[in-house]
Order: structure tokens, then sequence, then C-alpha cells
């Protein structure tokens, strides 16, 4: 991330906007109480607070690949829940996990950061139980080709995707979003697929 997208993700407002996207998620996908969770890309922390609060997980592991962003987490969330959270620097490609671990994965925004994000889709869904489900939010290309989205953020090529394109994506690696299971705009999706 460019230190402006770390300015723009880690404040009150983002904060904000991941709330209505995490409550939206619950909408499409209801909650994972007493579930074991995992979040990708986990950033400042958030997202693992929603998932314990909102969806009402009994655990949740989280990674980061960038240190710093990880180290911000952990300041904000381990000294109240050390021990239902745990916090580690990974990546999406390569997730240090064993097989079907996972009640649920979460993804806020982290898939189209990543340039091979078949490989980590193919991840997710190798931590994620039989029936397990995987709730996700992503920009679509029409979003990361905008001039100003372009100017202040990078996002890799390689790593865009459209809507067809990222459930294309979702059923190869035997997870299947429904109509009712997903809300698309023309530049971001919201759903929750379901591993078979």
């Amino acid at each position: 991330m460019s230190r402006f997208e770390k300015l723009f993700v880690n404040n009150p407002i983002s904060a904000f906007g991941q709330k209505r996207t995490a409550r939206l998620m619950l909408q499409l996908g209801s909650s994972v109480k007493g579930g074991k969770v995992l979040e990708i890309g986990c950033g400042w922390g958030k997202g693992v607070e929603l998932i314990l609060d909102l969806f009402g997980a009994a655990s949740v592991d989280a990674f980061e690949v960038d240190p710093n962003q990880l180290l911000l987490a952990k300041k904000r969330l381990l000294p109240g829940h050390k021990d239902n959270v745990r916090l580690f620097e990974a990546s999406a490609t390569d997730i240090p996990s064993p097989d079907s671990a996972y009640d649920a994965v979460f993804d806020f925004n982290v898939l189209h950061h990543i340039p091979d994000n078949d490989k980590a889709i193919k991840e997710i869904a190798r931590v994620l139980k039989p029936g397990g489900r995987f709730f996700f939010q992503e920009f679509l290309v029409s979003y990361a080709t905008r001039l100003i989205v372009r100017l202040f953020v990078h996002h890799p090529q390689e790593g865009q995707f459209t809507w067809k394109e990222l459930s294309e994506k979702l059923a190869k690696a035997g997870m299947a979003v429904s109509e009712k299971s997903c809300h698309v705009r023309s530049y971001l999706v919201t759903g929750v697929a379901l591993k078979s």
C-alpha cells in the first residue's frame, strides 16, 4: 500500500465504511457465531473487531504482509483480546494454516492488491472447512483504472478483475456465490462464497 492509502485506511472514516461493509456481509451470509475465523490482510485490525463483535466469532486469526500495519493491529487488539485473537505476518498466497482450519475467511479489499490472486483464492479455499464461507468485499477493475485512483494508489495491473472474472476464480477454487449472496456495483462487489 502507498503512504496515501495507509492514511486512507487507518482512520475513523474508513472504520465507519468498513462497519457498513461488515453489516452488508452479515445480511448476505449471516453470523459465524462460535466459529474459528481468519482475516486476510488485517491492516490496523478494525476487521478483527467487527468479526468478533458483529459476527460473533469465538476466535480470529489474522495476518498482514506489512509489518508496520501488523504492529498497529497488535497494539490495538492484543491488550483486550489475548485469548481469542492471534496476529501474525504472512501472505495470502502462502497461508501458514492447515487445511480445513476455519469456519469462515474474511477479505476487506485485499485480493486486488495481490498480483497472483488466483493462488490466494486457492489458499483461502484450502484453509476453509467444507461448507465454510468466504466473506469478501473487492474493488473491481473499473475502480482501479480511474485516473484519480491511479494518481494516489498502486494496484498491480495483474491483480485486477471484473466481477465475472472474480466469480470464475472463486468457482474454479470450489467456492460458489449465488445472486442472493452478493451485491454488485459498477466498481465494487460484496459477497459471501460457500465452499463445496
